[in-house]
Parts: structure tokens; C-alpha cells; sequence
């Protein structure tokens, strides 16, 4: 196998990885609009469900409490009930859960459908971190050890 020099530039992308890449960026952008979307409509939010100081700050902060808590959680679902499964179904169950944050009524109501929201874009975020990388080769273990990390360990031994 030739060895590529680093200036030279890789095989350009078709446009199937373009398509791939843009499905997989899709449920990031819909969690990362999440919180831009809160903090653009708070004022409005809190003036028509009448809520205090301390239920504005639990409806802006339960999001990352929620995300700190269950990472560890998602990433164990992830791995019992497959990963592809749960990205699709968590892209679903968000759509959901953001109309029943969209229709609450109350301040606590919306908190909850928050803290749903949050668990969901765990999961989605889980299962986007273990797909393995679009396009990038994958090295010929058996053809060259060097390539997959098994390198011969003798050079860098003392005394060798």
C-alpha cells in the first residue's frame, strides 16, 4: 500500500457521505436550538404562565442537570437495545416531547416536558458518538501492523 503524503488532499466526498453527514447532523441541530429557543422566548414564556424567579431559573437549568445525570445512563440503554434503533426513536420522542413543552400550561409542566427533553438529547447525543466515522478508511490489520496500532514494540524496549 502507497504511503499519501499530508499535503496531498484524500479522495473527495460523494455525495451519499454529504447526505449521510447532514441526516446525522440534523438531531444535534434540533438539541442545540433547544436552548437558544428558550432563552429568545423566557420573557414571553414566564409573563404568560406567570412565572416567578426561581421557576424561570428551573426552566432554564433542568436541561443540564438532566444532561450531567444521564449520560452514563443513556450510554447503557444505548448499548442494550442497539444504537441506530434509539437514534431514530429518540429523534421521534423529541419532536414530542418539544410539542408537549410547546403546550404547557404550567410552569411545573413545563419543566418536566424540559427535563424529558433532556434525557432524550442525551440519548440521541449517545448514540451519535458511537457511529463510527463516515468515509474514513478503515486500516488492513492484517497487512500493515503499523497502520492498526500493533507496531513491533522491540525499537523502543531498553536493551533491545
Amino acid at each position: 500500500m502507497a504511503k499519501v503524503e499530508a499535503d496531498e488532499p484524500g479522495p473527495a466526498a460523494g455525495w451519499r457521505k454529504w447526505a449521510a453527514l447532514a441526516v446525522l447532523a440534523l438531531p444535534t441541530l434540533l438539541v442545540s436550538l433547544d436552548l437558544f429557543i428558550m432563552l429568545t422566548a423566557l420573557p414571553r414564556l414566564s409573563a404568560s404562565l406567570h412565572a416567578d424567579s426561581v421557576q424561570q431559573v428551573w426552566i432554564l437549568d433542568i436541561y443540564g442537570f438532566m444532561v450531567a445525570g444521564f449520560l452514563i445512563t443513556m450510554g447503557n440503554v444505548g448499548d442494550r437495545f442497539g444504537r441506530r434503533r434509539l437514534l431514530l426513536a429518540g429523534a421521534a420522542a423529541f419532536g414530542g416531547a418539544s410539542v408537549l413543552t410547546a403546550y404547557s400550561t404550567s410552569p411545573a409542566m413545563l419543566i418536566t416536558a424540559r427535563a424529558l427533553l433532556a434525557a432524550i438529547a442525551v440519548l440521541i447525543a449517545i448514540t451519535l458518538r458511537h457511529i463510527p466515522p463516515i468515509g474514513q478508511a478503515q486500516p488492513d490489520r492484517e497487512a500493515e501492523p503499523e497502520a492498526a496500532g500493533h507496531a513491533d514494540p522491540a525499537p523502543i524496549m531498553p536493551g533491545s
